[in-house]
């Protein structure tokens, strides 16, 4: 699977709160930043997900771009109150996630 390939299967499990899949694509030393949650383990941020996980949503993927370690992807995060911009940079380690970084209004998520 491509780096490109790892970056949205992540985002569509995610999106249909399909956090069991997950797992397999996280390194165990995965690094995670956004508006709300920072975690430094996996098993951490896999965690945080089971205490409160992603509805099910839609997800409309605008833009991607990549290069030799990293891929970051531009894309609509639709919720039933309406759809939400997020930005998400991905970065590798082989053929596994190790760093997750998000970047949306939190002002925007209802």
């Amino acid at each position: 699977m491509t780096h490109r390939d790892l970056a949205l299967a992540f985002l569509h499990r995610f999106a249909a709160g399909d956090v069991d899949g997950l797992e397999p694509l996280l390194a165990e030393d995965l690094r995670v930043k956004g508006p709300y949650l920072t975690v430094r383990s996996r098993a951490e941020y896999l965690a945080a997900l089971r205490r409160d996980p992603p509805e099910p949503s839609g997800l409309r993927v605008l833009s991607v771009t990549e290069n030799d370690d990293s891929v970051a992807v531009f894309y609509e995060y639709e919720k039933r109150d309406g759809a939400l911009a997020v930005a998400q940079l991905f970065r590798f380690r082989g053929e596994q996630i190790r760093e997750l970084r998000v970047v949306f209004d939190s002002g925007e998520f209802g």
